[in-house]
């Protein structure tokens, strides 16, 4: 069986990659320091024979080391998400930075292959849609923190193409985009779309930011658990950087209408619009962000599966039954 060693695996994909790849016959290794995801994620997994969890993080190099010994593949996904203004940008900057080079150096020492979690948010404020791969990035202004979680999963994807040139490390980047689950963290740092189905359940605002126009490719995370493995098995992947999400695009407004028609809650859908400076200070929200799936389609015959309306359906009819 294929050894893999999966970083951040109580969190939301990584505690649905875990489900996938013990279905699929893998050996797997789980670290996550449970700042982020929750251990209820995996618990269902914690008897069976192929995994083992260790609540290790990933600053911690030397049983990281040991750790990643026996892995043919290291899915890196832990990572301190993104701030607001209000934070402290130092926690995101020291872990992504030197987590991740932990990671590449533990992968030179033993050989593994890794598959490295970027985001669409390096693209920035690109205005060149759909959002390629080889595009051109515009990151805003490096007095606002809000940049730091961008600037620091870029810093991420240029040592793993170091790693890969200088040290022959077979590495993928994946730039995942938006996705959720009943799974997700119900704060901004898991999107809008929990956010908005937590509140909408609750008969609570839904929070707008800005007049709503603003867009989205929101997908579940099935399509990036299917986009992460395919890229863990793809020879041809290696070296690349890859786009993985859903190409369907839809504003933040009309999302809260959907899920206000799909939860049939029979109250009223109550909006709060709250201008973008209140929230951002500086910071210039993207209008709009939706993935180019070219490349992902032609070298792993990717195809995202669920569309959003199913996808919001599963997410609240599941949230549902847990709260009966």
């Amino acid at each position: 069986m294929k050894n893999v060693l999966v970083t951040g695996v109580a969190g939301m994909i990584g505690s649905h990659l875990l489900d996938e790849l013990l279905r699929q016959g893998y050996q797997v290794t789980g670290i996550d320091n449970l700042s982020y995801g929750k251990e209820q994620n995996i618990s269902h997994n914690f008897s069976h024979p192929a995994f083992k969890f260790y609540k290790v993080d990933i600053s911690d190099f030397e049983t990281l080391k040991i750790l990643g010994k026996d892995a043919d593949t290291i899915v890196h996904l832990a990572a301190v998400k993104k701030i607001s203004e209000k934070d402290s940008g130092m926690p995101t900057l020291r872990v992504n930075a030197k987590g991740t080079e932990n990671v590449f150096e533990v992968a030179r020492m033993w050989g593994n292959k890794v598959i490295f979690a970027s985001t669409s948010d390096v693209y920035g404020m690109s205005p060149d849609l759909p959002l390629k791969e080889d595009g051109d990035l515009l990151i805003g202004p490096s007095m606002i923190r809000r940049w730091s979680y961008a600037v620091s999963k870029l810093y991420g994807e240029q040592l793993a193409f170091a790693y890969y040139r200088d040290y022959s490390v077979p590495v993928v980047i994946l730039r995942y985009f938006g996705a959720f689950s009943p799974r997700s963290s119900f704060a901004w740092s898991g999107g809008h779309v929990p956010i908005f189905i937590q509140a909408i359940l609750n008969d609570r605002e839904v929070p707008i930011h800005g007049d709503g126009t603003q867009t989205r490719s929101m997908g579940f995370v099935s399509d990036l658990v299917q986009g992460t493995v395919l890229a863990m098995q793809q020879e041809k992947a290696l070296g690349e950087i890859i786009n993985i999400g859903n190409d369907e695009e839809l504003s933040v407004i009309e999302t809260a209408y959907l899920i206000y028609r799909i939860a049939g809650t029979g109250k009223e859908l109550k909006l709060k619009f709250i201008p973008m400076e209140e929230v951002f200070g500086k910071y210039r929200d993207i209008l709009r962000r939706i993935p180019d799936l070219s490349k992902a389609r032609r070298i792993l015959s990717y195809e995202p599966r669920v569309r959003i309306e199913e996808a919001i359906k599963v997410t609240v009819d599941t949230i549902r039954a847990e709260t009966k």
